[in-house]
């Protein structure tokens, strides 16, 4: 009974750990809190956020009711990855976010978000060069505010999918398969 008890222990702790934690250890602030009869889309205010890249570029992003416009990428399927170069998942992603743009081009975009991750520009396009990496990363203070306003992320990878008209359709938490992104992105680009 007590083998048992400590396999399923084991096994549960598996499905839940799937990203690189933030932090240490469990606290008030990961406990989620029920909100206190609020309406959707009540008191709703939209935010702009100027990310800057490490090429020198800016991506402008305002949020909406559904999802976030993103200036540059009208029409386009949009991936934004929220990821540090210290997490073992994200690294390992990497080829396959490159075969993901390659096969979309044109009409999906990958916007990475370094987080949590001091990194100077010089360092990262050391990165960006060493994983050949052919989509923007988003680097400075800008990135936290912008990845609080997605959902709070707490771990690394997370990844979060919008439609060509900027609608949010699904968040990915931790390592994700490639055929799972190519499902959801081919749905959001025929749709």
């Amino acid at each position: 009974m007590k083998k048992n008890f400590l396999i399923a222990g084991a096994i549960t702790s598996l499905l839940l750990f799937t990203g690189c934690d933030t932090k240490s250890s469990i606290d008030e602030s990961m406990v989620a809190k029920p909100t206190k009869d609020k309406k959707v889309g009540e008191n709703f205010d939209s935010k702009e956020f100027k990310l800057t890249t490490v090429d020198g570029k800016t991506i402008e992003a305002r949020t909406t009711l559904t999802g976030i416009d993103f200036k540059d990428y009208k029409g386009k399927v949009v991936l934004v990855d929220i990821f540090a170069t210290w997490c073992p998942p994200c690294i390992k992603g990497l080829p396959d976010m490159n075969k993901l743009k390659e096969k979309y081009d044109g009409k999906f975009e990958i916007i990475s978000v370094l987080f949590q991750d001091n990194k100077t520009i010089e360092e990262m396009q050391a990165f960006k060069k060493e994983h050949n990496i052919k989509y923007p990363i988003a680097i400075g203070d800008v990135n936290a505010k912008f990845a609080k306003e997605l959902g709070e992320v707490t771990k690394v990878p997370e990844y979060y999918l919008y439609d060509k008209d900027g609608n949010y359709i699904k968040k990915f938490v931790g390592e994700t398969d490639k055929s799972l992104f190519e499902r959801y992105i081919d749905k959001a680009i025929n749709n």
